[in-house]
């Protein structure tokens, strides 16, 4: 229960005392559209309203939406960041963009007062010179003064577009039904209220009123989850005991592991690293029936981009231990026989479990210590390798073309499968590429064993229901059909035109990110192997060849929206690297430590090439 402190009114949620509070301030809360007169209560404003709005022969305003109004500005509430309204707000001013706030007159009348959109005069938008721009992502990753969210994921939420949570809202509500109808009072169970904490501040991302108070399927999970990694935590201390702070406890981990949390950080991850990771699909995403691996590491992901999370300090030790929680597993399947891929459907829990291995290592690997960076490198990601191949995914194949599906959502549904390890496929060998373009570390991945083919176009893969599907997929049908991720370095290799591919083939950013990072691997193997499977003189032609295709698909102006979220849009960042490089391997005029074949978890070295880079430009 919570307890008014002024007049010692209780209430069951925390968001019922704070509408409660908001009578003894003295300040109104709502205003009438008619009249201006104010009001405290917002459930007065609109009483009042209707019947002034008869007395003034006007149409009544609409009903208000359900859940708390946003009161921060639109760059804070995208990224979910605290925000001190101020105009402009401290985080925009320290960051040099533009703050903005969203008119809420007229949506409703229990709203707030609010002030227009309006960008601060104070706060320009600054532009990077040339040279440093051209190396924005790289030059921000290996910068010794970055303190936290080297991968720039922050950048990315501020960017993300808004997604129709409805589906999403839908599929908590059946997770939040009550296992047992007995269970009505279980709310006034001393500390309860650990486990079914109502959010802090929440607003327009989750409503409220989705919390139950009873023992559901969703919190059975949460705390089978706390309960897993507290054996964990306790066998990773028995391995290392010079660490005695690794070990959880059911007091650390309770604030932190809460039903209202779900949907918050659920809502963050698709974002926010979502974008970087597009391998989790959005419109079939039920958070009530995926493995526990999947829920733990989309539920840490949110928790590490969430600014209103008290439990920061905890964070390190609780990603540590789910680490070796997920891989434990991938470790244990991988000791078994592999089973057919011919079904996937029947293989939910293995591709899910995929999943949040590579979700966990993308989010481990952005992490400041050398040490897990190493491990990472080392043993994560060979483990995770293997395992995909073992399994077969690197040359999965589609059993039919996205046209076969006529609005019918089962035939959707098993498209969607094979997509998710298409996806899986491509997404593990670009973070391949990334730990051999920023670490120098040999690639695990050939790029001659790709023969599973490129990924859907987002359009395509963000559909939201069969019928959108098929729509979309009738439209692409018309273009030639895409060639395998083998088969398009080959022709990328092999095509002596002067001209670029051919420009009919449906090639996204995302597309284009492969390629460069085949290329990128290919060129550490000729520099740094005494036979190299691919002769520099060939990979410089291919990078011009790609640099060509890249000009030609994104030189008209109407694309650059399809540029602004996630890696894709660092592509040309890894071409210029490539080719920067191939001029120094050709040449052998210059000596610099990243052009040697060590690999290393530091990231001075590509930091020191970076900056040659941008003075010889």
């Amino acid at each position: 229960m919570f307890r008014c402190a002024q007049c010692d009114k209780s209430y069951q949620r925390k968001a019922h005392l704070l509408r409660h509070e908001l009578t003894h301030s003295g300040q109104a809360a709502s205003t009438c559209p008619f009249c201006n007169k104010s009001f405290l209560k917002p459930e007065v404003t609109r009483r009042h309203s209707k019947a002034c709005a008869i007395k003034y022969n006007q149409q009544p305003a609409p009903a208000a939406k359900p859940g708390r109004k946003r009161q921060s500005c639109e760059q804070c509430f995208a990224t979910k960041r605290a925000c001190d309204k101020g105009s402009p707000c401290s985080r925009c001013r320290s960051l040099g963009q533009q703050c903005t706030f969203k008119s809420q007159q007229g949506l409703s009348i229990g709203s707030p007062c609010s002030t227009d959109v309006s960008p601060s005069p104070s706060v320009q938008p600054s532009t990077p010179p040339k040279e440093e721009s051209q190396f924005s992502f790289l030059r921000h990753f290996t910068d010794p003064c970055v303190e936290r969210d080297r991968l720039a994921i922050g950048t990315t939420a501020e960017c993300s577009v808004r997604r129709n949570l409805e589906s999403l809202y839908s599929h908590l509500e059946d997770a939040l039904v009550p296992s047992d109808p007995m269970a009505a009072n279980f709310g006034d169970i001393p500390g309860a209220e650990l486990f079914f904490r109502p959010p802090l501040i929440p607003d327009e991302y989750f409503p409220t009123d989705l919390l139950s108070y009873g023992p559901t399927k969703l919190s059975e999970q949460l705390h089978e989850l706390m309960m897993e990694l507290i054996e964990t935590s306790k066998s990773m201390r028995l391995d290392d005991t010079e660490d005695p702070q690794l070990q959880l406890d059911i007091t650390q981990l309770a604030p932190l592991f809460t039903v209202s949390n779900v949907a918050i950080f659920i809502s963050v991850f698709f974002h926010s690293l979502y974008w970087h990771l597009p391998v989790v699909h959005f419109p079939t995403f039920d958070p009530g029936n995926i493995s526990s691996p999947l829920l733990l590491s989309i539920f840490l992901t949110g928790a590490t981009y969430s600014s209103s999370l008290d439990e920061a300090a905890l964070l390190p030790r609780v990603l540590d231990v789910a680490e070796e929680h997920v891989f434990r597993k991938i470790t244990t399947l991988s000791t078994q026989v592999a089973p057919p891929t011919h079904d996937l459907t029947r293989q939910i829990p293995t591709i899910q479990l995929l999943q949040a291995a590579l979700i966990i290592e993308m989010l481990q690997f952005g992490q400041e210590r050398v040490e897990t960076r190493r491990r990472i490198r080392i043993i994560r990601h060979p483990s995770l390798v293997s395992l995909m191949r073992c399994l077969g995914i690197f040359q999965l194949k589609r059993s039919a073309p996205p046209t076969v599906c006529t609005g019918d959502d089962t035939a959707w549904r098993a498209l969607v499968t094979e997509e998710v390890c298409i996806r899986l496929a491509s997404w593990t060998f670009l973070a391949d590429g990334f730990l051999t373009v920023c670490f120098k570390n040999r690639p695990t991945i050939s790029i001659f064993e790709m023969e599973c083919p490129f990924p859907w176009r987002t359009e395509l893969w963000e559909a939201e229901n069969a019928s959108a599907f098929s729509r979309i997929a009738a439209t692409d049908g018309a273009k030639l059909p895409m060639p395998s991720v083998r088969e398009a370095i080959r022709l990328l290799l092999d095509n002596s035109e002067p001209g670029p591919l051919p420009s009919s083939l449906p090639l996204s950013a995302e597309h284009l990110l492969i390629m460069i990072y085949a290329l990128n691997s290919l060129a550490f193997l000729a520099r740094t192997d005494f036979f190299g499977s691919v002769p520099l003189k060939k990979i410089k032609p291919a990078a011009n060849k790609w640099k060509q295709i890249w000009n030609s698909v994104y030189q008209d102006t109407n694309n650059d929206q399809m540029l602004l979220l996630g890696y894709p849009k660092h592509a040309e960042e890894l071409w210029l690297l490539l080719t920067t490089m191939l001029n120094i391997a050709t040449e052998n005029s210059t000596k610099l430590p990243y052009l040697d074949n060590a690999a290393t978890d530091d990231l001075g070295k590509l930091n020191e090439f970076i900056q040659w880079c941008c003075r010889d430009t």
